[in-house]
């Protein structure tokens, strides 16, 4: 289907359009939407729906490469900058982050996918399709956040597979929780993703993050693991049988 750039303005006007013939007795109103489309140039009315949906996914594209570049433009200065995109027609928000120590990432929450913009100081190219008729990004790989660490799987031969420590991993968890959606959260939750089970060392890790040791080993008799991930307590998965039970799936004691 060929491109006609295509403004919401421009679709307005085509509904109005239709509007008036059928006030008029013009007929019905999807054949006078394929009409007035045609007469503009399109094939049909939802070919016209569609050039906008694209010039807008477009748009969207072009301003995720923006925040890219300002996100290099950070890590190049040495600057911590964390940012979530808007959500749009083309995809879901991202997370894009500088280090400080030579990295830039941008992220997908949902499907954890990663894409280099800086390694080690260098700038990586920026695979984000800003043409409307192929709308895309070239991720890298696949990530994790499991602790202090970023664990890496890419196709990137400079990077490969890794864990990465030393990146501002707490406020970029906050922003990928704020981005990520609802069924991803619920999904993660109930597959206990990144949970481990509740040892000395991981007890002693929670209390210097504040956590009372008393009620953390509470929780491990009664089965929870933590999420070093969500910084949260775990409880047992649950079967259909305990569907009725009042107990949270995860919780926070401090």
């Amino acid at each position: 289907m060929r491109y006609i750039p295509t403004s919401d303005a421009v679709v307005e006007r085509l509904r109005k359009q239709a509007k008036k013939l059928q006030r008029s007795g013009g007929g019905k109103h999807t054949d006078l939407l394929n009409k007035v489309s045609k007469a503009a140039g399109y094939d049909h009315w939802h070919h016209a729906v569609q050039c906008n949906e694209n010039a807008k996914a477009a748009t969207q594209m072009r301003s995720i490469r923006e925040e890219c570049e300002a996100i290099i433009a950070a890590e190049q200065r040495g600057v911590v900058k964390i940012v979530m995109t808007q959500a749009g027609v083309a995809c879901p928000p991202f997370v894009l982050f500088s280090t400080g120590v030579g990295d830039a990432w941008l992220l997908e929450p949902d499907e954890q996918l990663a894409m280099c913009l800086v390694w080690q100081g260098a700038r990586e190219e920026i695979g984000i399709s800003e043409d409307p008729s192929r709308i895309e990004v070239a991720w890298d790989g696949s990530y994790e956040l499991l602790g202090d660490f970023f664990r890496l799987e890419t196709n990137n031969p400079k990077i490969g597979d890794r864990a990465i420590g030393g990146y501002p991993l707490e406020e970029v968890r906050k922003m990928l929780d704020k981005a990520q959606s609802t069924l991803s959260k619920m999904a993660a939750v109930i597959g206990q993703v990144d949970a481990v089970e509740i040892t000395a060392e991981v007890v002693a890790q929670m209390v210097k993050k504040g956590w009372s040791e008393e009620k953390v080993l509470k929780m491990k008799a009664d089965g929870f693991r933590y999420s070093p991930g969500r910084d949260s307590l775990l409880g047992p998965i649950m079967d259909s049988d305990d569907m009725d039970d009042d107990e949270d799936a995860e919780v926070e004691l401090r």
